[in-house]
Parts: C-alpha cells; structure tokens; sequence
C-alpha cells in the first residue's frame, strides 16, 4: 500500500495560488514527487493509494493536557474544560482532536478552527480529491530528545521539536524571539540541532551554546516517510469530520437499543422465575418420593426408589416377607391383579394404610371388573373416586383401604 501525500497551504484564499506539492511514498521510500495546480492532483492518485493530506502547523496547535479519562467519549467531553485557558477563541468554533497517551501520562491535543477545516475540505471536494488523514506538518516531527531543541528548516518558516512539550511550527521571523524566550525560562543549557541549509545559522544563544548541524538537504520529505512508519496519529478528519462510512452514528438506534436490553432484561427475568419455580416443585417431588418410599418401604434403605418400587411390585405378594410396611404389602397384593388385566399404573398416593392409584383402562365395564377383583383378592374396600372416558379410554383413580365392616 502506497500513500500520497499532498501539502496544502494556509487558508486564507478562496483557492490555492499556485501548484501544491504531492509525492508518493511506498514501503522503499519516495516513489515519485511533483508538484502541480490542486485541480490536477487527482490524476496522479494510483488505484490503492491512501492519500494523506498535510496542512500548516501554524493553523493546527498542538496541547500537552493531563486528563485521567482512558475513553475516547471521556477524552472528549474533558478536552474543551482542560483546553478552555489556553485557546483565545471561542471553544464551539474549534475543532478538538483527541491524540495518544505520552510518557508522561498526558494526552496529546490538536485544537484548529472549524472554519480552517471547512475551507480545506472544501478545497479538496472541489479537486475530486478523498483524502484518508489530514495532519498536521508539526505532528511529522519525531520526539525531541531530553535537553535537545530540534528545528527543521521548511523554506520561509521551521518546524520545531520541543522537548518536554508539544512541537510547532514558526514564521523565520517570529523564530529568533521565539528562541530567546524559551532559551530564558530553561533551568539548564539546551543544545539545539539544527536540520537546515548550511548557510542559514540558527539565532545566536550566545557565547556557551552548543548548536549542531546535521547534515540536511532541506526536503521535509526525509520526515514523512519515517513519520508514516511511526503512524502518527491527531488525524484531524474525526468527529464530525469523519469521512462518510468511516464511523457508525448510533443517535437513531439509541431507542430501539433501549428497548431491546429492556426486552432482554425481561426476558431474562421471567427466565430466572420460571427457574426457581421448576427447582421448587422438583424439591417437592423428591419430598413427595422421599416420604412415600419411607412409609412404603420403612425398613429398606432408598437408593433407587424408582428401580426399587419396581422390584418390589414384581415380586408380589412376597414384598411383606422382605420387612415390607403396609402400603408395600397392599401394593404386593393388587400387583398381580393390574398385570392380569392389562392396566397401566400412571400415578401412586399412599397415605398411612390408604393407596390411591391412578389408572387407564380401556372401559367402564373393565374398570367395574377391575374393582370388583380387587376386593375379593385382598379383602380390602375398593372405591372409585372418579372415572373420566374419552377415545384412548378411561382414566380413572381407585382408593383401596382396610374394610371397616
């Protein structure tokens, strides 16, 4: 991927005067340079570039701000209250970028007018040019080391590099006082590397400063490529700059967001009562099963009621040998009787010597012979307690308790 980088100036023209300086940066380096009227630059924008548009540092100001806040949203709604003594205009006409966490903890700020960026945007829109980022020329400058002042010649103004601080950029003429003035409130000597044509010297700091000349060609181009390297970040093109599809405005899905996490809140809600009460009726049932097997089987040790009750209604009438109470030796006697005649037993109740079963039949008459059998081979009262007949038969509960007469 291949960025093309365009320089605008400032905006104080309706329309650039002039050719604008464009270059294209691969992986390897500078690939191609030009320059050209903004109108014409579109045509030299590849299939695949990122294009990265860079405006004037003097028109974007730089802030090093402590706020606390790790959020974007945080950052942003802290950044006008922390901003509000440093920036002379008013706040609402200014557009307030966000950066990166420094070492020290603070944040990095951008702070440009509103109506800088509408004028450069508008240039752009009218030359079909889309562009990816647009920064600031100051946010290209590497970090100045500790005790080093770097300034970068840019033709009729310099980029500087501020340690400790926030870089800028400076008019040749605003430059020498501007030194002077910062050179008086350092604590300790200062070196200062200059990065300009040879035959320009730096303002005199006097008799014990120390200036170094690296070797420079003048070409700002050495600071793009390692900048676009470094990623740097402050891209003015935010908030309600922010090219179209590159961000997701959530205002008219905040309603309908509400009311979906209320619906699943609900949701979960009535989720969690249905849970409770299915835990509680199965705490019943295993009581139910528990006092049924004890006054069924008193003296055997329940470890598998269900597996255990079918033991023992196989078995018959030998259940009461096997230390069996009442119920189990009643039910050993009506056993038998059930498995003769087909039925099929749905539900058992047993309450001291009283057993309650709940049966399907296929009829009436097979009930009223069932009844009658029951009684004559236990000895015991039959009652049907109630008999309801549809077309898979007759479902019906029986009473079977010691005849009183």
């Amino acid at each position: 991927m291949n960025w093309f980088v365009l320089a605008l100036p400032e905006p104080d023209t309706t329309a650039p005067e002039g050719p604008v300086e464009w270059a294209r940066i691969g992986a390897a380096g500078v690939l191609q340079r030009g320059s050209a009227p903004l109108d014409m630059v579109s045509d030299g924008i590849q299939r695949g570039d990122r294009v990265l548009v860079l405006v004037p540092g003097e028109r974007v100001l730089l802030h090093h701000v402590s706020i606390p806040a790790r959020s974007r949203a945080a950052q942003l709604q802290a950044l006008p209250y922390a901003l509000e003594d440093r920036v002379s205009e008013d706040l609402e006409a200014m557009h307030i970028v966000p950066g990166p966490r420094l070492p020290d903890d603070q944040l990095l700020a951008a702070v440009v007018a509103r109506r800088d960026m509408d004028t450069w945007l508008g240039w752009l829109t009218q030359a079909g040019v889309r562009a990816d980022q647009l920064l600031p020329d100051t946010a290209l400058l590497p970090e100045a080391p500790s005790g080093r002042l770097q300034l970068y010649w840019a033709g009729d103004r310099c980029l500087v590099a501020v340690p400790g601080g926030p870089p800028l950029a400076l008019s040749q003429e605003v430059l020498p006082w501007w030194l002077h003035q910062w050179d008086a409130q350092q604590e300790q000597q200062v070196e200062v590397e200059w990065h300009g044509p040879p035959e320009l010297s730096t303002p005199d700091f006097g008799e014990d400063a120390a200036v170094r000349a690296p070797a420079w060609d003048g070409d700002l181009l050495s600071l793009i490529v390692p900048a676009i390297r470094r990623r740097p970040a402050l891209n003015l093109l935010s908030g309600p700059y922010a090219p179209p599809g590159t961000t997701i405005s959530w205002r008219p899905w905040r309603v309908p967001a509400a009311i979906a996490a209320a619906l699943v809140l609900l949701w979960a809600g009535s989720l969690w009562i249905e849970i409770r009460h299915l835990e509680g009726e199965t705490r019943q049932v295993e009581l139910a099963v528990t006092d049924l097997f004890e006054s069924t089987l008193p003296e055997t040790r329940m470890v598998d009621p269900v597996g255990q009750f079918r033991q023992m209604l196989e078995t018959g009438t030998n259940a009461a040998a096997n230390g069996a109470g009442p119920v189990a030796a009643r039910l050993g006697q009506v056993a038998p009787v059930l498995a003769d005649e087909a039925v099929e037993l749905r539900q058992l109740r047993a309450e001291g010597e009283r057993l309650e079963l709940e049966l399907d039949l296929e009829s009436i008459a097979r009930l009223d012979a069932l009844r009658g059998r029951v009684r004559a081979d236990t000895g015991a009262a039959v009652r049907i307690l109630s008999a309801e007949s549809d077309e898979d038969g007759v479902r019906a509960r029986l009473q079977i308790e010691d005849d009183a007469s």
